[in-house]
């Protein structure tokens, strides 16, 4: 059993289209970055700061397991791949998602986010497996929406004076590829 101090590290599995890019811009672009780890086919040469690499040997699922750790946060992306060159990112067929995400439960992952560009929202028993499992999922570069306008009008001046500095404080933390507080 490892230590309850390990290292926290975001691990991506299938940095592929525009949400594989999302994530990585949304995860790197962060002030307090963890450090976060692709999983790929083979190695790079040259990689941005915060950014590392484990090179999965083979192609099923299962290839993917050794280089997770419990302590890892998980992020799963469902998209296509826009580039030939996306083809150095590893990623597993779509049909093994759920077994996928049941293994990494048994391997002891508690923190797993499921995201997806669009058209490749999840079906049902995708869905399903992500809540049974305690696990979490979104589309890439969907944000909570901002108050609408007849809301914010209500109220006396301090008040919606309030409500225009959240606003501006939660748009540019989003911006600056933080989430705020819940």
């Amino acid at each position: 059993m490892r230590p309850s101090s390990a290292p926290h590290r975001v691990l991506v599995i299938g940095a592929v289209g525009r949400a594989g890019a999302a994530v990585l811009r949304e995860r790197l672009g962060r002030v307090d970055a963890a450090p976060v780890t692709v999983l790929c086919t083979r190695a790079f040469a040259h990689l941005p700061r915060g950014l590392g690499h484990a090179v999965v040997d083979g192609d099923g699922w299962r290839a993917g397991l050794p280089h997770v750790a419990p302590s890892d946060e998980v992020v799963v992306v469902l998209d296509a791949r826009r580039h030939a060159r996306e083809a150095v990112f590893w990623r597993p067929e779509r049909a093994a998602l759920v077994p996928l995400m049941q293994a990494l439960h048994a391997r002891g992952v508690r923190r797993l986010e499921l995201v997806h560009g669009p058209g490749h929202t999840p079906n049902a028993a995708e869905r399903a497996a992500v809540q049974a499992l305690g696990y979490g999922a979104r589309e890439a570069g969907v944000r909570p929406p901002s108050p609408r306008p007849r809301e914010a009008t209500t109220g006396g001046w301090l008040e919606r004076l309030a409500a225009w500095m959240l606003r501006t404080l939660i748009d540019t933390l989003y911006a600056l590829g933080m989430r705020p507080p819940r």
